[in-house]
């Protein structure tokens, strides 16, 4: 039998038994023994249990598939913490690990007549993805909150959505639709598309990169084919079509921050988020200043130093609190 699996099943046993203090089990107290960064795989094993309530619930559980999809889950995790380090020091823990309810929460739960339904918070300064219980993936901007819920008496997939989200839904018979704190629903059977829906903002932006969607709100509805975007405005509700380019939409998944005309306001708005700041500007220079081009840095005052580069500003940091002047 293969070690990793071997050890895996006697984690198992320990889990299921409140993982609590140091294991009766002399198999895992041996393998702790053995090295001290062991202790600190078994918490963090824990901790994706812990998250991951219905894993003890099963109607059919299979310990070693159990085993195998939490350890794989850790791995995955610790892949994808190093690749985004460099880019987002501030991503916190906690996002990761309901990230892993979700995953771990989709086995066979769909088809019970209960339903699913679990929600998941990123928080400022943080992002994150999520694996849907149908096998949909949403890459999650900071700021954002999602609820996914399932019925099989409706027979129909259905999202609460409020933030940024870059969503790969999985092609199904049974229907998906996004409902956005703006009043915006968005309805696919299969697409990928970028969904910009922050309670406070003015507009809920939807861009399409493949597929077909449906977008409906109170007074009207829209389709959209791969390769256009719309624009609604909850107070007016008016929905239309915009000609930006896609990439600007969706480039906040590789770190870029395209300004087209994009007032200092906007800018600072969307880098509070981003790295979990509060910005004041002093005077009007939020509406008079603008930018084009695109930022790419790697932290909040790299930011800073290449907007007074491209403006005439100032600032003053204190903390997580920034202070704009004009020059």
């Amino acid at each position: 039998m293969d070690t990793n699996n071997y050890i895996g099943l006697h984690i198992v046993d320990y889990l299921l038994e409140g993982g609590s203090g140091r294991p009766d089990d002399p198999v895992l107290a041996e393998w702790l023994a053995a090295d001290e960064s062991h202790w600190a795989d078994l918490v963090k094993y824990k901790k994706i249990w812990d998250e991951s309530r219905y894993v003890a619930q099963m109607e059919s559980f299979d310990k070693k598939s159990a085993w195998e999809r939490v350890h794989a889950v850790n791995q995955r995790q610790q892949r994808t913490r190093k690749r985004l380090a460099r880019f987002y020091p501030a991503i916190g823990g906690i996002a990761a690990a309901v990230a892993v309810f979700f995953v771990l929460s989709y086995w066979g739960l769909p088809e019970k007549e209960t339903g699913v339904e679990m929600c998941m918070t990123v928080g400022y300064g943080s992002r994150s993805e999520a694996v849907l219980p149908d096998g949909s993936t949403v890459k999650l901007n900071a700021g954002s909150n999602i609820r996914y819920s399932y019925h099989p008496g409706k027979r129909i997939r259905e999202l609460y959505f409020q933030g940024e989200g870059f969503f790969k839904i999985a092609a199904s018979e049974r229907p998906l639709v996004v409902n956005t704190a703006g009043g915006l629903q968005v309805k696919v059977l299969g697409t990928t598309f970028n969904l910009c829906a922050y309670e406070e903002d003015s507009t809920v932006r939807t861009s399409l990169l493949e597929g077909n969607v449906e977008l409906s709100h109170a007074t009207g509805k829209m389709c959209l084919k791969a390769g256009e975007m719309a624009v609604y405005h909850p107070k007016t509700n008016e929905l239309k079509k915009e000609n930006t380019p896609l990439a600007y939409t969706y480039g906040w998944i590789n770190n870029k921050l395209y300004m087209d005309e994009m007032s200092l306001s906007e800018v600072c708005k969307r880098l509070e988020r981003q790295y979990d700041v509060q910005i004041t500007l002093r005077g009007n220079i939020g509406a008079t200043i603008h930018y084009n081009g695109v930022l790419q840095e790697e932290s909040i005052t790299d930011v800073l130093e290449a907007l007074v580069r491209l403006s005439k500003i100032s600032y003053q940091v204190s903390g997580k609190k920034i202070i704009i002047t004009s020059k």
